[in-house]
């Protein structure tokens, strides 16, 4: 990972990041009854509504799938797939081409500067994309939309930069494919304007 000299920035636009957040730790972490009744219920469809009326993106079509569906692209894409998983979800792995690498020490020390960590019951990486939207989400929340928008450029753009289109062309859900285009072009957008 590089490191560039801080630039001038604008102030960052909170409610931006805490849907960013709000949605990638919610498609992202393995698909439960929450996000099935959040897609019945359509607030993950209104979440995306507002978080393309705020960037002034499309917002994308958004399929809902037979849970089975969901469920079986889930692993497909993120845990095992006899032809390849499409996006290892860890986002230190997008940067340093390993598990567990120098970024993903980074980040823990970051959150520990933030007083983040782990719940005892969470059982996978550390830098799960799903657990770093958490720990975003509570920063922003917390009042540190700075620190929240430096995890995004830092440590979430990378992975989408790395995977959202390998992640669009195998998904088989209509769902997975869509959201990840849609929250890379809402990350682009967020990043891009905080810049200016």
């Amino acid at each position: 990972m590089t490191t560039t000299a801080p630039s001038a920035r604008t102030s960052v636009d909170e409610v931006a990041l805490d849907l960013v957040f709000q949605l990638m730790a919610g498609t992202y972490r393995s698909p439960s009854e929450a996000l099935r009744n959040d897609v019945d219920a359509s607030a993950f469809g209104e979440a995306v509504a507002a978080l393309a009326d705020r960037l002034d993106l499309p917002a994308p079509e958004l399929a809902s799938p037979p849970w089975a569906t969901l469920q079986a692209s889930y692993v497909d894409l993120f845990v095992s797939s006899g032809s390849g998983v499409a996006a290892p979800p860890y986002v230190g792995y997008a940067i340093d081409d390993e598990l567990m690498g120098p970024s993903t020490q980074l980040l823990g020390a970051a959150f520990a500067d933030h007083g983040i960590a782990l719940c005892d019951d969470w059982h996978d990486l550390p830098d799960h994309v799903a657990a770093v939207a958490e720990g975003g989400l509570h920063l922003v929340r917390a009042g540190r939309a700075q620190a929240a928008f430096d995890l995004l450029e830092g440590f979430v753009a990378p992975w989408f930069e790395r995977f959202a289109s390998a992640i669009a062309t195998k998904d088989v859900s209509s769902f997975y494919g869509p959201v990840s285009r849609f929250l890379h072009d809402a990350i682009r957008e967020v990043t891009r304007e905080n810049r200016s």
